[in-house]
């Protein structure tokens, strides 16, 4: 089959959409990867074309990249279409009743609490309460028009299964030949903090806090952020005594991300609760510290406190508490041999159970599913 990878707001090498979905479709369908980029442009990267279109420049102007992405809908020959959000299963749903096309809707995010996070709306005001249940009721309902849905935890398929066939879950597990066979021996003080576009809500602020308690205790204690950080870090340390030392590599390709995750000690993953998306997130970051032999210092959040408790990889803590995520950072610098074992225990279970190839199969038996309904 022809499988097109329409997205409205990720962009075109995504690691859902590309490093896991796209190169595991493309090893028994043709691939294309159609979004949103800063420069439009066509061209191919191993086995998965792509087809960008221009991204506005404000994205007051995101109905512009809707229009945008149907258009060249329109003109992509493909047998289905795998959609990333509730405005491109929209665009999806339209390119079907037009062209007959079958309709995957691949549920990253609990949409109805994110999209008014996104655009600045607080949690506990009356319009996001308002605005919630009806994007709620708005997505359930496209999403029954779809031949098939996937969706990344049991938390965020819960709303689908109510009426009908719930998702196939297809979490955000690892690739587990991303990195060396065995992790380098973590004698340094570095904690790692991962995420794509770095945010108040991944707990920054507190991240910092915790840092500078910690290197009250271990002086030599270093924080490194990788990913795209929006957030004036400098200012939020000079509010601190004493200053932690803070490394910014930036947004990494794969491989460089795996090896310096590797130098670290500790793996920080301390999702503030500011919506409810983010409590019941499961962040592939997690697995990547894990695959990497890290200890993990995580959010006591539902799906998280699943993993991290049955794989005894780390410490579960509450998030809004700078002390608490420092006590729990010096406490694996001072049992060497327990943040140790937690490394090995979360790079086992990753390589036993946590690992993209089982969701390689339930995607590609999905894909299987819908051809032998087109025969």
């Amino acid at each position: 089959m022809r499988i097109c990878m329409l997205t409205t707001t990720h962009p075109p090498r995504d690691g859902r959409i590309f490093e896991k979905e796209a190169k595991s479709l493309a090893k028994e369908h043709g691939v294309t990867i159609l979004a949103p980029f800063d420069a439009g442009c066509v061209g191919e990267d191993g086995d998965v074309r792509f087809f960008t279109v221009r991204k506005p420049a404000s994205n007051l102007l995101h109905p512009l990249t809707l229009l945008r992405v149907l258009r060249a809908g329109l003109g992509e020959e493909c047998d289905v279409i795998h959609c990333h959000e509730p405005d491109a299963l929209l665009v999806a749903l339209l390119l079907k009743a037009v062209k007959g096309r079958k309709v995957v809707y691949d549920i990253h995010e609990h949409w109805p609490s994110e999209i008014p996070f996104d655009l600045g709306i607080p949690n506990a005001t009356v319009l996001a309460r308002v605005l919630e249940p009806l994007l709620s009721r708005g997505e359930v309902l496209l999403a029954r028009f779809a031949d098939a849905r996937i969706a990344v935890s049991e938390s965020v398929a819960d709303r689908f299964g109510r009426n009908g066939t719930k998702p196939v879950i297809v979490s955000n597990y690892s690739i587990a030949d991303r990195v060396p066979p065995t992790p380098r021996t973590k004698s340094n003080c570095n904690v790692v903090y991962m995420a794509g576009n770095m945010q108040m809500f991944h707990g920054i602020r507190e991240c910092i806090q915790a840092m500078s308690q910690v290197a009250a205790t271990f002086p030599d204690v270093s924080l490194t952020l990788v990913g795209n950080v929006r957030e004036d870090i400098g200012a939020i340390a000079a509010r601190t005594e004493p200053r932690p030392e803070i490394t910014m590599p930036g947004y990494l390709p794969y491989r460089e991300m795996y090896e310096t995750l590797c130098e670290g000690s500790i793996g920080l993953l301390v999702f503030q609760p500011d919506y409810y998306n983010a409590f019941i997130g499961l962040p592939n970051k997690l697995f990547d510290y894990m695959l990497c032999g890290l200890p993990v210092v995580a959010s006591d959040f539902p799906e998280i406190r699943k993993v991290v408790g049955d794989a005894g990889c780390g410490v579960l803590v509450d998030p809004t508490d700078p002390n608490a995520i420092a006590e729990a950072i010096v406490y694996l610098f001072e049992h060497p041999d327990e943040a140790r074992r937690m490394g090995e225990n979360g790079r086992k279970a990753v390589l036993d159970r946590y690992n993209w190839e089982e969701m390689e199969k339930r995607l590609l038996q999905t894909y299987r599913a819908i051809e032998g309904q087109a025969k």
